[in-house]
Parts: structure tokens; sequence; C-alpha cells
């Protein structure tokens, strides 16, 4: 696991919702930039939508 991974994994427990949302826009970008790959992309997006509450955001993510 990188280094990032870590790091955003950590940020995503001590959030609080409206964190969540903001982190999972870093999420999108480490991926995009190739500092995640796709299983830690997907662990932490998972990881952060049950921060916010997951089920009544539909397809948002």
């Amino acid at each position: 696991m990188s280094q990032t991974f870590d790091a955003l994994k950590e940020k995503i427990s001590n959030a609080d919702m409206g964190e969540a949302k903001e982190i999972i826009t870093q999420v999108k970008q480490a991926y995009d930039d190739g500092k995640i790959d796709e299983n830690e992309k997907n662990e932490l997006m998972d990881l952060a939508k049950s921060k916010i509450g997951g089920g009544g955001l539909g397809g948002l993510f």
C-alpha cells in the first residue's frame, strides 16, 4: 500500500461528512495521478461513502 493511500485513509477516518466529500475529490485525483491503484481507490471511496452515509446519494460517485 502506498503512502498516499495511508494518508487518505487516515484523513477519511478522522473526517466529518463535509470533509469526506472533499476527500473523495482527493482520492479521484490521486488515482488519476497514479499515486494509488484501482483497488486502493475503491476501498477509499467505499470508506468515504460510508462516512457520508452512503445510501441517499445515488450515482453521485
